[in-house]
């Protein structure tokens, strides 16, 4: 699906799980962006438009539409507040992991190997960055890893360090932009 840029109302519907006449409806509504093709007048649902959608709906966002290098990866402790980053970085169009077990996070790393590393419980980062290290050698560019702290900054090598919450926007634009900085 990679190479397609855009659904029918049938395809939008499948992956609602709705009848293709109620994606028809949301265009008509304006609650979903489409273009009609000449001639026949059918409509086309650009995908990054439909993924938009889904996001904004809180709906699941298929594996096929999502471009791999929006995958980010937050490693939490069970008992963190992650879900309001976790809403901030959907909003910002990343496709986001959740993982809260070790064992989880090397399996989610081999299986979606994620642009991006965030991890909220430092005890893992150097197993987490050397399997990142692994699975990413395939890859044109480095993936980015952050570390999500409080007060206290440890230092790990091969990490970029952010104050959570503190500096929310400066993740944001960390992870937005090309390039990493230390902060």
């Amino acid at each position: 699906m990679a190479d397609k840029q855009a659904l029918t109302t049938g395809e939008a519907a499948k992956y609602c799980g709705v009848n293709f006449r109620t994606v028809i409806r949301w265009i008509e509504r304006g609650h979903l962006d489409a273009y009609k093709l000449p001639g026949r007048g059918d409509n086309r649902i650009p995908i990054d438009t439909f993924v938009d959608f889904l996001r904004q709906n809180d709906m699941p966002v298929p594996d096929e539409l999502i471009a791999g290098d929006r995958r980010l990866l937050l490693f939490t402790s069970p008992d963190s507040p992650a879900g309001e980053l976790a809403a901030d970085l959907r909003r910002h169009n990343w496709d986001v992991v959740l993982a809260d077990d070790p064992v989880q996070l090397g399996y989610l790393i081999a299986k979606d190997k994620p642009s991006a590393l965030l991890m909220m419980d430092l005890q893992y980062a150097d197993v987490a960055s050397r399997i990142m290290k692994d699975v990413s050698k395939d890859r044109n560019e480095v993936p980015k890893m952050a570390l999500l702290q409080g007060n206290q900054r440890e230092i790990h090598d091969g990490w970029d360090s952010f104050q959570w919450p503190e500096q929310r926007q400066v993740l944001l634009d960390y992870l937005d932009h090309d390039g990493s900085e230390s902060h």
